[in-house]
């Protein structure tokens, strides 16, 4: 990339800034997905996280499944790309779900410690309880995208058609 201008410089430090986050959506051989619980909040969460600068989504999701659970999983389809505007001080932000297929028989999931303390595989009927409504509507939302084969997009938790 060619050097900025200071003047160009100063305008990109004008524009907004906004959270990214990848997520795999991993499933048992009944369809419940792969949730973690992290020590840092209340609630459980799909495995992944926050989009490193200049680290492309599908890329941190891959990461993120290595530092969370030990297992280096592809990401498959993009399921999901959802935007979701909070107050501060969390702000706006977009989120990437994306195919992370089912954990094999055997497979051995080591939790990265320093952020999590349990997974288990959660049932539709449950998403409510462990995601809260919000992170409910994204589970069930990139479910529906892998049985049709098609990416939803969410703003604020209402699908654009």
């Amino acid at each position: 990339m060619e050097e900025l201008s200071p003047v160009s410089r100063e305008y990109f430090r004008t524009l907004p800034r906004r959270r990214l986050a990848a997520g795999l959506v991993i499933r048992d051989g009944h369809g419940a997905v792969l949730a973690v619980k992290p020590n840092y909040k209340d609630g459980w969460l799909l495995p992944g996280g926050t989009v490193d600068p200049g680290e492309a989504p599908r890329n941190a999701a891959r990461r993120e499944g290595r530092e969370e659970l030990g297992l280096d999983i592809e990401p498959g389809a993009l399921l999901l790309i959802a935007h979701s505007a909070f107050p501060d001080p969390i702000g706006d932000g977009l989120s990437f779900l994306y195919d992370g297929g089912s954990l094999p028989d055997g497979a051995r999931v080591t939790l990265q410690q320093e952020e999590l303390t349990e997974w288990k595989f959660i049932g539709p009927d449950e998403f409510d309880d462990h995601f809260g409504a919000h992170g409910a509507v994204h589970v069930a939302a990139a479910l529906t995208g892998l049985a049709e084969a098609r990416t939803l997009e969410l703003e604020d938790g209402i699908e654009i058609v």
